[in-house]
């Protein structure tokens, strides 16, 4: 990704907390006082430095960003490295516990509640998930090992995902299981809980 192309990046990012008309002085509070905010400014800067940042400034740059990004995770506990490879429109709603590994590849417009962790399913194994378009992931849950999850997928509060999802569905559950969309195991939870008991 080029530098303009970042930069766009953040914007799209920007705009995910913005509301239509929202006055300038309303933005500047949300930018103030929003950790998602500080936490993605952070990564993309972090992303311009070692991509774009020219040579004779880059060392300095990098040891800026690192000083930046540990004082991020100290107050905010969000990590999310710079290698990460992460879309336009990333949304971090809440602060707190949350950790995407280095290696992450994520798509458009996703967006990731507190607690959430994205990483590798041990045991020596180092693939980690590979994130479509527009996926929403639950506070709480954590996506693991090598796994692919689809455009357009929710994923539910405190879900443990290690298998992967195609799009258009709703996964819940430890193990995570589809609720909702092509093969559901549930199609209509309510449904589910009454004929349960």
């Amino acid at each position: 990704m080029s530098r303009a192309g970042i930069f766009a990046a953040f914007r799209e990012d920007l705009k995910r907390h913005f509301d239509d008309g929202m006055s300038l002085p309303a933005k500047a509070k949300t930018v103030l006082t929003t950790q998602g905010i500080w936490a993605t400014a952070v990564y993309r800067f972090g992303q311009w430095v070692y991509r774009e940042a020219p040579g004779p400034v880059r060392a300095p740059l990098k040891v800026g960003y690192q000083v930046a990004a540990k004082v991020v995770e100290m107050t905010t506990g969000i990590s999310v490295p710079a290698s990460a490879n992460i879309g336009p429109g990333f949304y971090i709603g809440h602060f707190g516990t949350i950790i995407v590994h280095p290696d992450t590849v994520m798509g458009a417009g996703c967006s990731i509640g507190q607690g959430v962790t994205i990483g590798t399913a041990g045991r020596g194994k180092n693939a980690v998930p590979r994130f479509g378009d527009r996926v929403y992931l639950g506070a709480g849950s954590k996506v693991l090992g090598d796994v692919t999850i689809g455009d357009d997928v929710a994923v539910g509060a405190n879900a443990v995902v290690t298998k992967s999802l195609p799009s258009g569905v709703t996964a819940v559950g430890i193990p995570a299981k589809v609720v909702r969309g092509p093969g559901a195991d549930v199609i209509d939870v309510a449904q589910a809980r009454k004929a349960k008991g």
